[in-house]
Parts: C-alpha cells; structure tokens; sequence
C-alpha cells in the first residue's frame, strides 16, 4: 500500500502514550496524527479519511470513547482498520470490539516491535481490501461489457429471424414488431418491471417464429385452409420452440412463445392452456397479436376497421382473452392508436 501520502492517526486521552506512539511511528517512517479524544477523533477522520492508512485507538476514554470510534469507521470507512489499545482488565471489550469491526487489539502497556509488527499487519490487510475493491470493480466493468456484447448478439439475432419471418410471409411483414410495440405498451400500463418487459419484447418479436418452419403455400394462400393445410398452420408456435431451442439465452421464454395462441378458456393451441396455466406474457401477446392480425391485410381477407377490432377484442374477454389483459389494452389503446401510421 502506498504511504506517501497517507499518515496513521493515533488517538489516546494520555498525552504521554500519544507521544510514544508519535516517536515510534515517525522514527521508523510513518508520519502520524494524534487526537486526545474520540470526539476529536471522529473529527480528523471526517476531514482526512482519504489520507489516513490506519487508527490507532485507546479504548477507554472520557466522553466520546473508543468503541464509539471503532463503530463510526466500520459504519463509514470500513476501509480503515483500527488498532484498540487496551488494559487487560478490557481484553474481553476489546474482542467485542473486533467482532464490531477493529482489526485487532493491543494490551498497555505495548511493546514497540508488537506494535510495529500489528500496524503492519493492518496495512496489508487494508491492501488486501483495496486490491480485492479494485478487483470487484473490475469484474462488474467486465460484466457489464459481457453483458452488452449478449444484448447486441440476442438483438441480431432476433433481427435475422425476425426477417426470415418475413420473406416467408408477404402479408404478415412488419407484424412482429407492430406486436411487440403494442405490448411494451401494455407492460407499461400493467407495471410490469424492467426484466419482464424484455422479455414480452423478444417474445412478441418471436412469437411468430415458427413459420419459418412452414410452407409458403400455405402461408401465402389466397383462400380458406383446409383442415390439413389449418392443423400445420397450427403447428408454428411449437415449431417455433423448436427453432430457438437450441438458444440457451432464449430458453425461458420459450413457454411464453408456444402459448401466444393458448386461450383463456382453454380452447387454444397447441396444448389447450386455461387461465392461469398461460404464461402472463403469452396472454399480453395473444390480445396485440389478435389485434393487429384483425387489423391487417392477410391474404384471403380485407383488414378489419380499427373499432371492430376492438370491439371483437372486448368481446373475447373472458374466453379467447385474459380480462385484465383485455382491461390494459382498452386503457392503452389511444396510444397504441398514436403509433399506426
């Protein structure tokens, strides 16, 4: 640890022992402070905590004594470590005090080199701390890198199947994120907290996904599917499952992309969920997907007016749609209207 331009501050109601202490240090290259009390003490720390490399403290003192010291720099600056000086008849308080927070302990009267040999053994302690600070600082800078590099990797990602969603579907481009900007809407008026809003935004942009896995002809058909031709169109959401599987990063939000099409009374696909049994997410995504699905060209139909569909919306509540979900998207709806062009 670097002393140059620190001093160790010795504090002791006697002014004998302050001036022992004083002589010892200076002759063997420290320099030093002396407070005659706790109170003046806690005063020098508040000034100087940066340039004192350590405290040296008598335990027993009028008024402001050495515990209350001990305490105030383990509540403040834990980085600095204190020495109690103590008689024996104290030894038990002084251990107490170490449980509290001091380094360690010296009986009166002292001998020099023990005194020496404990300081220095304070001071690489406190370097120990400040190197393992250093360190922590480190590995959060490095986290946080690591952790932005994931973000753009999942966000490209997202992006490239995203479009090949697209190329697939003519008529469904720009649906995904019109899905997802819909249900940052909602997560904002249902208050939902920093982590699951990401999570709804990747899962909406990836709901869809699955139809990477099905024929263009059959996406792109003009006219009604048949029964074989609906029951592959019902298959996306598990295909979906199936294409981000092997995404460890994606992993938990693969139940929330399966169930964009589960129903609240428990008549959707694939898997026939009820209620609660449905990811919350996947419920948010449901209503915004149904919505702008009604809303635009497909096809084998005309989109439906923006009231109908939400008219249809309202009415769907409590059997295709989550109530709640169903309450968030009427109160959200002027805005997600503000962002159709």
């Amino acid at each position: 640890m670097e002393l140059e331009n620190k001093y160790i501050l010795a504090v002791d109601d006697e002014e004998d022992i302050r001036e022992i202490i004083a002589e010892t240090l200076e002759t063997t290259g420290y320099r030093c402070q002396t407070a005659a009390d706790g109170s003046e003490a806690i005063e020098i720390i508040n000034r100087d905590a940066e340039q004192i490399a350590a405290v040296i403290c008598d335990l027993k003192m009028p008024q402001v004594s050495g515990d209350q010291v001990v305490q105030f720099i383990a509540s403040n600056h834990p980085i600095i470590p204190v020495i109690i000086l103590t008689g024996f008849a104290q030894l038990d308080m002084a251990l107490d005090h170490i449980r509290l927070g001091a380094f360690d302990y010296l009986t009166k009267p002292f001998k020099v080199k023990e005194l020496l040999l404990t300081l220095r053994r304070a001071l690489e302690y406190r370097q120990l701390k400040e190197e393992q600070a250093k360190y922590h600082e480190f590995l959060e800078a490095k986290i946080k890198e690591v952790t932005a590099e994931l973000n753009n990797s999942v966000i490209q990602s997202v992006g490239a199947l995203i479009m090949a969603i697209e190329e697939k579907d003519v008529y469904t481009r720009g649906h995904s994120h019109r899905v997802a900007l819909y249900s940052s809407l909602l997560a904002r008026t249902m208050n939902l907290t920093q982590d699951e809003k990401k999570d709804l935004e990747y899962a909406a942009l990836l709901h869809d996904v699955g139809k990477i896995g099905i024929s263009e002809y059959i996406l792109n058909k003009p006219g009604k599917l048949d029964n074989v031709e609906y029951e592959i169109i019902k298959s996306h959401p598990s295909k979906g499952v199936k294409i981000l599987e092997p995404m460890s990063f994606l992993q938990h939000l693969l139940p929330t992309i399966e169930a964009h099409h589960e129903r609240f009374d428990g008549r959707g696909y694939p898997n026939g969920l009820a209620g609660e049994q449905i990811p919350p997410l996947a419920r948010i995504i449901a209503v915004c997907d149904s919505y702008d699905a009604m809303t635009s060209e497909r096809s084998y139909r005309q989109p439906l007016a923006r009231e109908a569909a939400l008219t249809e919306i309202k009415k769907c509540a409590g059997s295709q749609f989550d109530p709640e979900v169903v309450k968030a998207f009427v109160m959200t709806y002027d805005e997600i209207l503000a962002t159709i062009p």
